[in-house]
C-alpha cells in the first residue's frame, strides 16, 4: 500500500523561492525603517530644540546633495570595476541596485556582517558570483577605511600636529604603512578572506586578485573622500549660511568621523559615534562653537540618511529580483 504522506527531496520551486525572498525583503526593510525612524526622530528632536540660529541656503544644500549622489556613483563604479576585474559581468543598473539596497543593512547593529551577506544574495539574483561580489565588497571596504585614515591624517596634518603637540608625524608614518599594506593586499587577501569566512560563515573562494583592482579601489576611494569633504563643507554653508576654514579641514573631519563610526560595529551606521567626532573636531579646529557643531552633526546625519534610504526604497519598490534566469532550452517554449 502506498504511503499516504509522500515526501519529496526536490528543491523549492522558483515561485516559492521568490515568495520567500519577497518576505525576507519586507522583514528586513521594516526592521531598517524602524531603526532609522527611531534614530531620526531622536536626532530631529535634538536639532529642533537647539537654540542656535541657522540660515538655510537651499541652493547650497541642493548642490551638496548632488555632490553626494555623484560620490555614490564613484563608489558604485569602483565596486563594479573590482567585480569585473574578477571576470564577472555586472551592469551599472544592477550594481546601483545592489549597492543602495544592501546599504539599508548598515542601519542594523553589526551591519558589516549582514551587509556582506546582502551583497552576496543580491548579486546572486543578478547572476553574479556571490563570492566575487562579497569579496569585492570586502576589498573595497578595506581600501575605504585605509584611505579614509590616510586622507584624514594628510588633509588635517597641520591641525592634528597642533592638537597632538607635534606628534602628528607618527600618524603620518602609520598612514604610509597602511598605503604600503594596500599594495601587498593581493598576498594578504587569503588571510583576510579566512577571517571573513570565520565571521560570516561564507567561503569567499576567489582567484588571484588582479592588481588593477587595487589601483581602481585606491583611485575611486581617494576621489570619493575628497568629494565627501567638499559636499560636507557645502552642506555646512547651506545650513549655517557660511562655512569657515579650508576644504581640507572638512575632508579630514568627515573622513575621520566616518572611519571611526564605521569601526563601531555594534552601532547602526555608527550613529552617535560619528556625530561625536564631528562635534569635537569642529570645535577643536575653531570652525564652530559647540551649539553650531551639534546642529551641523545632527542635520548632516539626517541629510545623508535621506540620501541613502530614499533611493534604496525606490529601488526596492521597483523590485530587486534582477534579471530572470537565462533559458536553458532551445527556444521551443518561447
Amino acid at each position: 500500500m502506498p504511503d499516504a504522506t509522500p515526501t519529496s527531496i526536490a528543491p523549492p520551486s522558483p515561485a516559492r523561492r521568490r515568495k520567500v525572498w519577497v518576505v525576507a525583503q519586507v522583514v528586513v526593510t521594516a526592521i531598517v525603517l524602524w531603526f532609522v525612524g527611531e534614530r531620526l526622530i531622536e536626532q530631529w528632536t535634538a536639532f529642533r530644540g537647539s537654540p542656535v540660529e541657522v540660515h538655510p541656503r537651499w541652493g547650497m544644500i541642493a548642490l551638496s546633495s548632488a555632490i553626494v549622489l555623484a560620490t555614490y556613483a564613484v563608489l558604485i563604479e569602483t565596486w563594479r570595476r573590482i567585480v569585473i576585474s574578477w571576470g564577472e559581468e555586472l551592469s551599472v543598473r544592477d550594481a546601483t541596485a545592489v549597492w543602495f539596497v544592501s546599504n539599508l543593512v548598515r542601519y542594523l547593529p553589526w551591519n558589516v556582517v549582514f551587509q556582506i551577506g546582502a551583497i552576496a544574495e543580491l548579486a546572486r539574483r543578478r547572476r553574479v558570483s556571490p563570492a566575487t561580489a562579497a569579496g569585492a565588497a570586502v576589498l573595497n571596504t578595506i581600501v575605504n577605511i585605509a584611505t579614509g585614515f590616510v586622507v584624514a591624517v594628510v588633509a588635517g596634518f597641520t591641525a592634528l600636529d597642533t592638537l597632538s603637540k607635534g606628534h602628528a608625524t607618527l600618524g603620518l608614518v602609520v598612514a604610509v604603512l597602511m598605503v604600503v599594506g594596500l599594495f601587498v593586499l593581493p598576498a594578504l587577501l587569503p588571510f583576510v578572506l579566512g577571517v571573513v569566512r570565520r565571521v560570516t560563515g561564507r567561503d569567499l573562494a576567489l582567484g588571484t586578485l588582479p592588481r588593477a583592482a587595487i589601483y581602481q579601489a585606491l583611485i575611486g576611494n581617494l576621489l570619493a573622500w575628497a568629494m565627501y569633504g567638499l559636499a560636507f563643507r557645502t552642506f555646512v554653508a547651506g545650513v549655517m549660511g557660511t562655512a569657515a576654514g579650508s576644504i581640507t579641514a572638512y575632508i579630514a573631519i568627515y573622513a575621520s568621523a566616518y572611519v571611526i563610526g564605521y569601526l563601531a560595529l555594534a552601532l547602526p551606521a555608527g550613529i552617535g559615534v560619528r556625530e561625536g567626532v564631528q562635534i569635537n573636531a569642529l570645535t577643536m579646529l575653531g570652525l564652530a562653537n559647540v551649539g553650531q557643531a551639534g546642529v551641523i552633526a545632527v542635520s548632516s546625519r539626517l541629510w545623508l540618511t535621506i540620501l541613502e534610504v530614499l533611493p534604496a526604497l525606490y529601488l526596492l519598490a521597483r523590485g530587486t529580483r534582477g534579471r530572470p534566469p537565462a533559458s536553458t532550452g532551445d527556444g521551443a517554449n518561447s
